[in-house]
């Protein structure tokens, strides 16, 4: 299969071949020495400088919001006092879109730390309470609680190292409890509700990456909120990481506060769970002459490829080389050991497989990605020069003779991945597929590295492949 990906592959001793191993084994070893050497190469280049990046453009005030501080200053909120990715102008209204709709609508939203939808996209249906007291004779003394129904969501941006977190209270789903009839009346709807988005202390890693809010808490009295049928906004944003992708981890939490003049809000604070984000500035994604060069994306959520009746021969190939990959005339190349091939998705964490890892591609020189392709070719038997077949193709073992014209020969783990052909650790599989349907699976596998934003190895960004 054809794709564009790719990085490199631990070590090993080329001279450490015992007399009658398989010729692939040889071949298979050399070329993991020739990427190992790469990958030395690869992590000595590590801890690239971050680009430098402009402070947030504050998005405009909401009618009917107080903020408690001028926009822009909502930063100081952040684990570390700063925000420095410049943001782009970005629609300020989640709703009306297929996604929200259905995220919201499963039972996940209703979790405390809400749902991660895929990768760019979260959500959650959820309230707050906030419990006040009023002090009697110097004793605190409880008076009410307030609850508030919430929606929320979060998009991160395919082009700016951001993450753009939404709020709006469901209209009319404000309740005030255990408050005396005047009370509930005069008072609990006019106390005031703080909200924000805040970067987790002590989150960043590494420790020297920055995570901070563009925006300053919005805070209206719970009678507004209820009222209130618009989205309010903030930025979460990163600078800074590690390695050549410049890769960093941050968390963020909602936090809402409820006090009001004369009344103490409960000792609990009004502190969500936190969300993790990784952000990173690898400059290898594009559709086309289109690049994002910067991102933010939600860690948890789980990659992984489908392949469905559109691909039905490739789908069909994968499935047997992960559920029956020992079987003789079913995968090739033979081997005399039985196979182990990773890479297989299932939603049970007890039945997934090992997971597949990005490489680079060999378009832009990855090594691995290369003896991956040199070891397929001895097994497929391909064209290489005046030979009529690849040099070490082994006719006992390899796949048989098929019309090339006609087929391509389709690998799995793909040549884009670390546990590709080459490797030592894990056996692969090889088919003829008519080259249509094998070049289209190809390119859905490009489109999946990118809408999925998945990071080249040695960055350590699982995937799976499902073919159920």
């Amino acid at each position: 299969m054809h794709t564009t990906a790719g990085p490199v592959r631990s070590s090993v001793n080329p001279c450490a071949i015992e007399q009658g191993d398989h010729p692939l084994k040889r071949v298979r070893q050399l070329l993991a020495a020739v990427a190992s050497l790469a990958l030395t190469a690869a992590l000595l280049a590590l801890g690239v400088s971050p680009a430098a990046a402009a402070s947030p453009k504050p998005p405009t005030s909401a009618p009917g919001i107080e903020y408690t501080a001028k926009p822009g200053d909502g930063a100081q909120r952040s684990s570390n006092g700063k925000g420095t990715a410049e943001m782009p102008i970005a629609p300020d209204n989640p709703a009306g879109t297929e996604w929200l709709n259905d995220c919201l609508g499963s039972s996940d939203a209703q979790d405390p730390d809400g749902r991660v939808y895929n990768r760019f996209k979260w959500c959650q249906e959820y309230e707050f309470k906030n419990r006040y007291y009023k002090k009697v004779d110097g004793k605190p003394v409880l008076k009410g609680t307030n609850t508030i129904k919430f929606q929320a969501a979060a998009i991160g941006y395919n082009d700016t190292r951001a993450t753009r977190v939404f709020f709006r209270a469901k209209t009319g789903q404000a309740s005030y409890d255990g408050w005396n009839p005047v009370e509930k009346r005069t008072v609990a709807p006019n106390l005031k509700l703080e909200i924000t988005p805040e970067c987790v202390p002590g989150a960043n890693q590494p420790t020297t990456a920055t995570c901070g809010v563009g925006r300053s808490p919005a805070m209206m009295e719970w009678a507004q909120w209820s009222n209130f049928p618009d989205w309010v906004y903030w930025d979460v944003s990163s600078n800074g990481g590690e390695g050549q992708d410049q890769v960093a981890f941050h968390q963020w939490r909602f936090y809402m506060n409820g006090a009001s003049p004369g009344y103490e809000q409960g000792t609990e604070r009004g502190e969500g769970p936190p969300i993790g984000i990784r952000c990173d500035s690898a400059d290898y994604f594009a559709h086309g002459v289109k690049r994002y060069p910067n991102a933010c994306i939600y860690t948890g959520a789980l990659p992984f490829l489908t392949y469905d009746g559109n691909h039905p021969n490739i789908r069909q190939h994968i499935r047997d080389a992960q559920n029956a990959p020992a079987t003789d005339g079913v995968t090739y190349p033979k081997e005399n050991h039985p196979k182990k091939v990773p890479g297989k998705w299932s939603p049970t964490a007890g039945s997934r497989g090992a997971p597949l890892h990005r490489v680079v591609s060999r378009g832009q020189g990855g090594a691995i990605a290369l003896a991956n392709e040199e070891v397929k070719k001895a097994a497929c038997g391909q064209k290489s020069g005046s030979n009529p077949w690849g040099p070490d193709y082994n006719a006992a073992t390899g796949l048989p003779p098929y019309n090339t014209s006609v087929d391509d020969c389709d690998e799995y783990p793909f040549s884009s991945t670390y546990e590709g052909a080459s490797s030592i650790e894990w056996d692969f599989s090889v088919r003829n597929i008519e080259n249509g349907e094998n070049r289209s699976a190809g390119t859905k596998l490009s489109n999946f590295y990118v809408d999925d934003r998945i990071l080249a190895w040695p960055v350590e960004d699982p995937y799976w492949v499902n073919v159920d």
